[in-house]
């Protein structure tokens, strides 16, 4: 009898419709028509940081923040390799599949950094900095059933500077 208030929860608080990512859709989003152009005039046609930059990234991704997200994120934007005992219930479970499929539209972190979802890896950097001062990932229907699923202070710290070096690798390359 005790499973049945996590599994009420769950169902309660998908009802309402509670959107992890604030109703933003990145597949229809617009490209920007900025044209950029060298000393020359000609047109820049990639502005991506080099192979060995986005290597260097993600050796502090690695190292620093990567625990953390294992922690906190990868269970919906990467692989979950140990879900919830309830997982395998009918509803919950196409429920969930059906959140991680959308959350992985949104940051896929499954291959390490530069992450899937928001283009670049500026985009997918400035995607986590107003993710982490808006404060909702994960989504409310996630806490209500995960309650040390929030980052700490000290975890916000450690991403927060992760992102603030590479954009500051990013920017010099």
């Amino acid at each position: 009898m005790s499973y049945l208030l996590p599994i009420l929860l769950l169902i309660f608080v998908n009802i309402s419709q509670v959107y992890g990512h604030g109703g933003e859709d990145h597949e229809n989003s617009t490209p920007k028509n900025d044209i950029e152009l060298d000393a020359d005039g000609f047109e820049i046609v990639s502005t991506a940081p080099s192979q060995k930059i986005l290597v260097k990234i993600n050796k502090n991704y690695l190292r620093n923040v990567k625990k953390i997200f294992s922690n906190k994120c990868l269970s919906c934007h990467g692989v979950n390799d140990s879900p919830p005992w309830y997982y395998n219930i009918p509803g919950p479970k196409q429920l969930m599949d059906y959140d991680m499929r959308e959350a992985k539209k949104h940051m896929n972190m499954t291959n390490d950094f530069p992450f899937e979802g928001h283009g670049s890896p500026v985009d997918d950097l400035n995607a986590l900095t107003k993710t982490i001062q808006k404060d909702d990932m994960p989504p409310m229907k996630y806490r209500l059933m995960h309650w040390d699923s929030k980052l700490t202070e000290a975890e916000i710290k450690v991403i927060n500077n992760w992102i603030k070096e590479s954009q500051k690798i990013l920017i010099q390359k």
